[in-house]
């Protein structure tokens, strides 16, 4: 179980680990309408032989259980408490999966692999950040094995990565340019974790900002509109101070004002 907060890569990076071991990886995005008959399977109408028959469909756990799979449960705090039961089975060691519907024990693939993506430890929405969060059950969560959290990358990787999504900036204005984004974001963040901002920028807001400033030919409006809308209006003017300690530049006046509006 890969935790942390959003936007650090939790998803991302397990595909990249799959990626390069050659595992086949499917990603399952978990939300309060999958039920347990998506995951287990259900009886099914089919043709065979010019009749209508009804046979067993095995869900995506049975079937990636018994492959060579690398099998992740996006969001795995917003799923149903009583659906998410389905796998504390699978999560054991032996990790044997009982389906009552055929009678039948699954034994699972020696290269069968289960992940899975949270913003929360299984404690729930404890920051209000993440509403429709669920409360983990905590003798499903002793049955993992390892989790781990995953933080923001470093101020030099974070501006590689977007310097490799926005080819605009490729030259050493541009280049300082993201640098000067990145910090901008890393402000947000530790201005969250004092408890100043309850909004934060995380990469995927500074590379959607990059895109933005390409498209509007305005970093300040592109910021504006890519994350000062989105902050509480309390907060707006301690962001527009950020930008103006990065960029050594003030937000109009009047355009802040637009943004609160």
């Amino acid at each position: 179980m890969v935790t942390g907060y959003h936007g650090t890569g939790k998803s991302t990076h397990i595909e990249q680990v799959a990626a390069r071991l050659n595992w086949p990886c499917v990603r399952v995005n978990l939300d309060s309408h999958i039920s347990r008959i998506d995951l287990v399977g259900k009886d099914s109408i089919v043709v065979r032989d010019g009749k209508q028959v009804t046979e067993f469909r095995d869900g995506i756990l049975p079937w990636a259980l018994q492959n060579n799979i690398a099998l992740v449960f996006d969001e795995y705090d917003a799923g149903r408490p009583d659906v998410m039961f389905v796998i504390q089975r699978v999560l054991e060691v032996s990790g044997r999966l009982t389906l009552l519907d055929q009678n039948k024990v699954i034994k699972p693939h020696p290269a069968f692999r289960l992940f899975s993506t949270a913003n929360t430890v299984g404690l729930g929405d404890t920051s209000g950040l993440y509403h429709g969060t669920q409360q983990i059950n905590q003798g499903q969560m002793d049955r993992w094995s390892i989790v781990t959290t995953l933080n923001y990358l470093a101020h030099d990787e974070e501006v590689e990565i977007v310097l490799a999504k926005a080819h605009h900036y490729r030259n050493q204005e541009g280049r300082d340019i993201v640098n000067k984004m990145v910090r901008l974001a890393d402000l947000t963040r530790n201005a969250f974790a004092n408890g100043d901002l309850s909004t934060v920028m995380s990469p995927r807001t500074v590379i959607t900002w990059a895109e933005n400033a390409e498209i509007f030919s305005d970093i300040g409006f592109a910021f504006r509109v890519t994350f000062l809308n989105k902050c509480d209006e309390l907060e707006r003017s301690l962001v527009a101070e950020f930008y103006q300690r990065c960029f050594n530049a003030e937000l109009a006046e009047s355009s802040v004002n637009v943004a609160m509006s």
